[in-house]
């Protein structure tokens, strides 16, 4: 496992929209926004299993994940790595990381749409196997 320094992982940490890149059948990088909650050296991810980041990640279980502060002094941390799927609670994942982004009340609502497991969504988890940091910190 790649060693995370503490300034990445307090980075990371943040509340910070996501984009991860995927390879589609045709081997052409597809990206798109994504909410991600940072864990113990690893992002972690709930979406659809019919979404294309999805079928990508199936047949070529590989991301990468750029999250990037938008303002300056602007600062990013790039991860690649493999991805796998991961068995733990939809509702408990997506309750935690809707609160953070929506707030307390909107995100609580959001949430009850995944209070039942279901097998339409997928939990999946994107372990750094490298890291760029463009934080400036070190």
């Amino acid at each position: 496992m790649t060693t995370i320094p503490t300034h990445v992982d307090e980075f990371l940490s943040q509340i910070l929209v996501g984009v991860i890149s995927t390879v589609d059948a045709d081997g052409r990088p597809r990206s798109a926004p994504i909410w991600y909650h940072w864990e113990e050296g690893a992002a972690y991810f709930f979406t659809g299993r019919q979404t294309l980041k999805w079928r990508n990640i199936v047949r070529n279980p590989v991301a990468s994940l750029c999250v990037d502060w938008r303002e300056p002094p602007y600062r990013s941390v790039i991860l690649d790595g493999s991805v796998e799927e991961v068995q733990r609670p939809l509702y408990d994942l997506v309750l935690s990381m809707a609160v953070r982004y929506y707030g307390e009340e909107e995100g609580r609502e959001f949430a009850e749409g995944y209070r039942e497991q279901s097998e339409d969504t997928v939990i999946f988890r994107l372990t750094p196997t490298r890291v760029a940091d463009y934080t400036g910190d070190e």
